[in-house]
C-alpha cells in the first residue's frame, strides 16, 4: 500500500492539472520525464539500501547496521545536490531531448525550476523510507507516505483552484510534502536508542563503501537504461505532436501507478530474500518467493480488469480533451493486457535485489533496451504514430519476465548448492 502511495501525487497532478490545460499537461509530461529520470537513475539509493540494512538487520549486526544507514543517507544527499546542479546547467537541452515544443517552452520552465529545489529532499525522503523497510517497519513506511501524499494532493489542489497561482502550484505541493517526509522519515528512525548510537557512532569503512558502491554501480547501470528507455519514450511522442504528448503523459501514468503497486510486493522479495539468505534459510527463501509470485499474478489479474471494465472512466479523470481521450482510447487495449505479465515481471525484478543478483538485473537491462524496446520504438517516427511505442514498453517487460524467471531459477540452485 506504501508502494501504491508513491506515484498517486504523480497522478494526482496529471489529473488535476489536466482538467486545467492541455499545454499545462503536455509541458508537465516534458518536465515530470526528465524529474523522474534522474530520480529512477539513482534508485539504486533506494534498493541497495533496503537490501543492505534488510542482510545486516537479519544478522542482528548493529555496527553494520549503523554503516550502512550512514552510507545510504549521506550518499542520497550528496548525490541529490550534486545531480540538482548539474541538471540547472543543462536543463534546456534536455527540454528539447524529452520532446518539448516552443510553444510549451515557458510552462515547462515554470514548473521545472520549482520541482528542481525539491530534487535533493526527494532522494534523501525514499531513502530514509527504505531504510526503515529493510528495518521491517513497513507500516511506518505506510504512514509516512500516506501523510506525504496527502499533503502532496492537498497543497497543489488548494495552489490550482484556489489561489489560481498556475502550474507552479503543482510543483510548489511535490516540493513541501518531501521536505516534511525527511523531517519527520528522521526523526522517526532516530527513535530507537540503539538505532541512534550506531547511526552516529559509525565509521566509514572501506569494506563498507566498496560492497555498498559495487551493488550501487551495478544498479545505476540498470536505472540508467531503463530511464534512458522512458526517456526516449517521451521524446518520440513530443515529435508527434502536443496532442499526443499529452495522450502519453496520461498513458504512462497509468501504466506506473500499477507497476508500483506491485512494485510493493517486489520490495517485500527484497527484504525478505535479503533476510532469510542471510540467514541461510533457503528453504523459507522460496515459499516466500513462491507466494509472492502468486500475490503479483493477483494482482495483474486485478488491474487488467479494472483498466477493462473502467477504462473510459479512468482516462476522462486525466483530461476532457476529446483528441486526448480518442488517441489514448485507440492505445488502450494494450494497457489492460499487459498487465499480468507486467505484474510478474516487476516481482521477478524483486527478488532479484533480495538475492543480490545486481550484476544479473544491469547486463538484462541492458540488452532489453537496446535490441528489444529501441528498435521497435524507432517505428514511432517511422510511421508517425504512439502505438509502435506501447509495444516497444510491453516487449521490453516480457524480456523482464523471462529473464528474472532465469537469473531467480539460477540463483537459488547455486544457494542450494553452497
Amino acid at each position: 500500500m506504501a508502494s501504491l502511495l508513491e506515484p498517486l501525487a504523480g497522478l494526482v497532478d496529471t489529473s488535476l492539472v489536466g482538467q486545467l490545460n492541455t499545454e499545462w499537461l503536455a509541458s508537465l509530461a516534458v518536465a515530470t520525464t526528465i524529474l523522474n529520470a534522474f530520480t529512477w537513475m539513482f534508485n539504486f539509493l533506494v534498493h541497495a539500501s533496503t537490501q543492505a540494512v534488510a542482510k545486516a538487520a537479519g544478522q542482528n549486526d548493529l555496527g553494520m547496521l549503523g554503516e550502512k544507514m550512514k552510507i545510504s543517507v549521506f550518499l542520497s544527499f550528496a548525490i541529490g545536490f550534486l545531480s540538482a546542479c548539474f541538471i540547472f546547467l543543462i536543463r534546456k537541452p534536455l527540454y528539447v531531448m524529452a520532446g518539448s515544443r516552443p510553444e510549451i517552452i515557458h510552462f515547462i520552465e515554470t514548473y521545472f525550476l520549482i520541482r528542481l529545489i525539491g530534487h535533493p529532499f526527494t532522494l534523501v525522503y525514499l531513502t530514509l523510507v527504505s531504510i526503515l523497510r529493510g528495518l521491517g517497519r513497513v507500516q511506518l513506511g505506510f504512514f509516512l507516505m500516506g501523510l506525504t501524499t496527502l499533503l502532496n494532493i492537498g497543497i497543489s489542489y488548494y495552489l490550482l483552484f484556489v489561489l489560481k497561482i498556475g502550474l507552479e502550484g503543482a510543483a510548489y505541493g511535490t516540493v513541501l510534502a518531501n521536505i516534511v517526509g525527511v523531517l519527520i522519515s528522521f526523526l522517526f528512525l532516530m527513535q530507537k536508542e540503539e538505532i541512534r548510537t550506531h547511526f552516529f557512532g559509525s565509521s566509514f569503512s572501506k569494506d563498507g563503501w566498496f560492497q555498498f558502491g559495487k551493488n550501487s554501480i551495478h544498479l545505476f547501470g540498470r536505472s540508467f537504461f531503463l530511464t534512458a528507455c522512458f526517456f526516449t519514450a517521451t521524446k518520440f511522442a513530443g515529435t508527434l505532436g502536443v496532442i499526443e504528448l499529452a495522450a502519453h503523459q496520461v498513458l504512462l501514468q497509468v501504466w506506473l501507478f500499477a507497476s508500483f503497486f506491485t512494485d510493493g510486493v517486489a520490495i517485500s522479495g527484497n527484504i525478505l530474500g535479503a533476510r532469510f539468505v542471510s540467514q541461510g534459510n533457503i528453504l523459507k527463501t522460496r515459499s516466500i518467493f513462491s507466494k509472492l509470485l502468486k500475490l503479483g499474478g493477483i494482482i495483474g489479474i486485478m488491474f487488467t480488469l479494472f483498466y477493462f471494465v473502467l477504462g473510459e472512466f479512468i482516462i476522462r479523470i486525466f483530461t476532457n480533451d476529446e483528441q486526448v481521450i480518442n488517441l489514448i482510447w485507440k492505445i488502450w487495449p494494450l494497457i489492460w493486457l499487459s498487465q499480468l505479465p507486467n505484474a510478474i515481471a516487476f516481482v521477478y525484478d524483486g527478488l532479484l535485489f533480495g538475492l543480490e543478483s545486481f550484476d544479473y538485473l544491469r547486463k538484462k537491462m541492458i540488452i532489453g533496451v537496446l535490441f528489444i524496446f529501441t528498435p521497435i520504438a524507432a517505428l514511432t517516427i517511422v510511421y508517425q504514430n504512439l502505438y509502435p511505442l506501447w509495444i516497444a514498453l510491453i516487449a521490453l517487460n516480457m524480456y523482464r519476465l523471462v529473464s528474472g524467471f532465469n537469473g531467480v531459477k539460477l540463483k537459488l540452485e547455486l544457494l542450494d548448492g553452497a
